[in-house]
């Protein structure tokens, strides 16, 4: 028997978006509902094995790629999204990125994203990290960029009071992290919201430009329900609302202009322990043109996954951990990706390839990150491509540019996808108003990173956020 739920407004994903626009609907007093397609996942419910809990809270298990499987796309699937495997850093695109948005159709004013940006920081507490959490891979690549005449920058995070135990990517077993499940969707429940996990939106049912109900199944019995609302905002990421939308039959410009922040890790090796597995996974980055570069250290599952070599040359490195400092180069790759539903088993598949412009903003963010470690003293520079390679000299630098041609040659992927329903007014160009609404319908709406029409270069969180806060107003205005 089918169950039926009839509110005013239903979210569709809990992550950054999502649980903004359904903090803003319950506080309204609208009967409000979010759907989740994962589980709901407290802190309680953690642990620090990667083993276990990579498989629970990661879509597709952690094993997301593109379709020519040469680029990793992590997500979260849980209630709170890929904020709760995330390292809660709020960094704001800049000024220069919503006027390329407005150019292409997008009316976000800069003025009105400061405004947001500045109540997102206020509510989740934003501020640097705490010198005493801080890894030495943080202070290290922070005094070599120095030293190389570069501007490196500390990083605004929302991590509450952090113990510095390096699990972010496997969520915050001590609570302590504000992440959308532990802010706006905590909030959004004391509002008067209801929390719907383990339920699948299989297809948005609709009718002369207006929705008419969703086909969901939910629970381990994967029981039917149909849910009516008279307003329903889709948030379920770059990937998952592009898909949704594809499902069911709409596609004016829907799954188009994908990018991502994405790029590759580069190890430095260094004679002295530094422990930066036990630390902050990330506290410092530097911006350079095109590229992102951010000191990091991954839980050491997920390191294994990202260090070279094969058999005994991996075993090697690993060996090494106590004196290895990772960081990653992240370009704002072009608009070229396309998520699409497959035309053999009707699932989603994500098409990408980095453009060469891409490969070459990499190479050089690749490249300044060798410089920063060698001026910090590291003795050798293990570079990102399947085999071990390795730069033993400041002299030769120059194999950076040489070591691979392409990201099939390297360990390449990104945990920030952005595009596939992208903003503009224009019809030609936009799957999504201005107002946040669908091109052609008046009550389906999307509020998550899938609407930006560009990359913005860093870490997405604090831009989502800002953007579902606004998109909350314009939405709910016509509730």
């Amino acid at each position: 028997m089918t169950r039926h739920e009839t509110v005013d407004v239903c979210v569709i994903g809990s992550g950054a978006g999502g649980s903004v626009v359904a903090w803003e609907a319950a506080k309204r007093g609208l009967r409000t509902l979010v759907i989740e397609r994962g589980p709901y996942v407290r802190a309680e419910d953690l642990t620090h094995s990667e083993l276990e809990m990579i498989p629970h809270l990661y879509k597709d298990g952690g094993l997301q790629l593109n379709t020519a499987m040469d680029m990793f796309i992590m997500q979260g699937s849980c209630v709170g999204g890929s904020t709760v495997i995330s390292n809660m850093v709020l960094l704001r695109a800049s000024d220069d990125v919503f006027a390329t948005w407005r150019g292409l159709g997008a009316d976000v004013s800069t003025e009105a994203m400061r405004v947001a940006y500045d109540d997102v920081e206020m509510r989740l507490g934003a501020c640097e990290p705490d010198d005493d959490v801080v890894s030495r891979t943080s202070h290290l690549f922070l005094d070599g960029a120095r030293a190389i005449g570069r501007t490196p920058r500390w990083m605004m995070k929302s991590l509450g009071k952090c113990r510095g135990c390096g699990n972010c990517n496997v969520g915050c077993t001590f609570g302590a992290k504000r992440d959308a499940l532990t802010t706006y969707i905590r909030w959004a429940e004391d509002a008067g919201a209801r929390v719907l996990p383990d339920t699948n939106v299989e297809a948005i049912t609709h009718r002369n430009g207006r929705v008419t109900g969703l086909r969901c199944t939910t629970g381990r019995r994967r029981e039917p329900l149909e849910v009516r609302a008279r307003q329903v905002v889709v948030a379920a990421g770059a990937v998952g609302s592009s898909a949704l939308l594809l499902a069911s039959g709409i596609h004016r410009n829907v799954g188009t202009r994908v990018s991502f922040n994405a790029g590759a890790m580069m190890i430095g090796d260094f004679a002295q322990p530094l422990d930066s597995y036990d630390a902050d996974q990330m506290s410092v980055y530097l911006e350079g043109d095109g590229w992102c570069i951010e000191a990091t250290h991954n839980p050491i599952m997920s390191t294994a996954l990202t260090t070279p070599g094969w058999l005994g040359e991996h075993g090697a490195l690993l060996r090494r951990q106590r004196h290895l400092a990772y960081a990653g180069a992240l370009v704002a790759t072009e608009a070229v990706g396309r998520v699409v539903q497959s035309p053999v088993w009707g699932h989603e598949e994500t098409r990408f390839a980095a453009t060469d412009r891409d490969v070459t903003r990499l190479k050089d963010g690749l490249r300044t990150i060798a410089e920063a470690f060698f001026a910090a003293g590291a003795t050798r520079i293990v570079l990102p491509t399947h085999r071990v390679q390795t730069i033993d000299s400041p002299r030769d630098l120059d194999r950076v540019s040489t070591c691979f041609r392409s990201t099939r040659e390297i360990s390449f992927g990104s945990a920030h996808p952005q595009g596939g329903n992208p903003m503009s007014d224009d019809p030609r160009l936009g799957a999504v108003r201005s107002d946040f609404s669908v091109h052609g319908f008046d009550n389906l709406f999307v509020a998550d990173a899938s609407v930006f029409p560009s990359c913005i270069g860093v870490n997405p969180i604090d831009t989502i956020m800002a953007l579902a806060s606004i998109a909350s107003g314009r939405i709910l205005a016509r509730a």
